[in-house]
């Protein structure tokens, strides 16, 4: 093992391990419906089980607190790469079951392996899901690891769509961590400590919290005020995420050894607070294509009718350039194909360089195929012929394409092992 990883933390993590240590449609209705799987969880104190075919944190019900995090692999050997990962699969392992880091007592004249920041606190129900990005396989045409023959065809870099803004250090990145949970200590203290783990292989890029409302009932609301969810899929519909969300190894745009992963969208769009603040609430309720209250559409009376894009009662139409009708127009089948699996967060973060509120929602989303997906609405809500009419209101400054990495059946293998052997 190389000296840039610290050998002795890693024998620790083993150690620990083997002692059982180790706007658009958002969150739907489904999100108080519990799934069927064992990544159910009712209270803070309970754990999800970090093993399995599928990694968590996608169909696991959204926790209220989030912590994206992007890195780049800043060393030259597969097999620190490689080491990297087999030392995070056991750090996932037990910072999920909630569990310290080492095995005390430690050597005092050395840094501690567990920073400590959670100690005395729930699980929060944690959830890390680990994706890599293109640029692991590739960049500026060198072959970085002997990978690139291995990358996925729908693996692409996130391109620029019409009325983005981003930003390069906001953007991109070889490898992204997503930590969920309803303590944002908790979400913190996984992303620092994996942070600390990989100090001479790899650093952070990025990194983007979000929230939810904590005792929120139904449907959260996004900072426009309106419910932000109301069409995502049940968490619990097999079939929906077998056909939509999770890769097989015979997807022709994939790779076979990504099968039960997933592709990750993240976008990070900036809110223009106090320009939507300035809007009458009908024009608000025209832009967006929903009541404000009760989430209905334009033309229903609750908030999960069918919106059939016919006059309401005042013979006003859904406008055509309204959001939801360009971000899921129902056309039947072809609408069905496009749909993705959302998980999203509101962010709020001081005041930007001019003064200016800065906050927005982190855009997370899960498809099985990126380009007739998510890239098929993107397309269709960016036309610059007709736009949708909520881009006056936001800015996409960062975030990425990823591929989510299958999960890890069991002890003794690790993340990404299909990939590297």
């Amino acid at each position: 093992m190389s000296d840039k990883m610290n050998r002795r933390a890693f024998l620790g993590m083993t150690a620990a391990g083997a002692a059982g240590v180790v706007l658009g449609d958002l969150l739907g209705k489904a999100q108080a419906a519990l799934p069927t799987n064992k990544a159910a969880a009712t209270t803070t104190s309970e754990t999800l089980d970090f093993y399995g075919t599928h990694q968590t944190g996608v169909v696991t019900p959204a926790q209220n607190f989030a912590n994206v995090a992007a890195f780049d692999v800043t060393t030259s050997d597969v097999k620190e790469l490689q080491t990297l990962m087999k030392q995070w699969t056991e750090m996932a392992a037990t910072l999920m079951a909630g569990k310290p880091l080492a095995v005390e007592p430690q050597d005092a004249a050395f840094p501690p392996m567990d920073t400590g920041e959670q100690l005395g606190l729930d699980t929060g129900k944690l959830t890390l899901t680990f994706a890599i990005g293109a640029s692991l396989f590739e960049k500026e045409g060198v072959d970085r690891f002997g990978l690139r023959s291995r990358k996925p065809v729908g693996l692409t870099e996130m391109p620029i769509f019409h009325k983005d803004s981003l930003q390069e250090q906001l953007t991109h990145g070889d490898i992204v961590v997503q930590a969920c949970a309803d303590d944002p200590i908790i979400c913190f203290h996984a992303i620092r400590n994996l942070t600390k783990a990989a100090r001479g292989i790899a650093h952070l890029r990025w990194q983007q919290t979000g929230q939810l409302g904590v005792k929120a009932q139904g449907t959260k609301r996004n900072l426009f005020g309106f419910k932000d969810g109301t069409a995502n899929p049940a968490l619990q519909d097999e079939t929906f995420m077998k056909n939509n969300v999770w890769i097989d190894a015979s997807d022709k745009d994939s790779a076979p050894w990504l099968a039960g992963g997933t592709y990750m969208v993240v976008r990070r769009i900036h809110m223009r607070i106090e320009t939507w603040d300035q809007q009458t609430y009908s024009d608000q309720e025209e832009i967006i294509g929903r009541q404000k209250v009760s989430g209905a559409p334009m033309d229903g009376k609750a908030e999960f009718d069918t919106p059939q894009f016919a006059a309401d009662a005042e013979g006003k139409v859904t406008a055509l350039d309204s959001h939801i009708r360009l971000s899921n127009p129902r056309t039947g089948e072809n609408s069905e194909r496009e749909r993705i699996l959302r998980r999203g967060y509101n962010f709020m973060e001081n005041l930007d360089s001019v003064g200016r509120i800065n906050a927005g929602l982190l855009f997370v989303c899960f498809n099985r195929n990126i380009q007739t997906q998510f890239e098929s609405i993107q397309k269709r809500l960016t036309n610059p012929k007709m736009p949708d009419q909520m881009l006056a209101y936001t800015d996409t400054t960062g975030g990425g394409y990823f591929a989510v990495l299958p999960g890890v059946s069991s002890k003794g293998s690790y993340l990404g092992q299909t990939l590297f052997e």
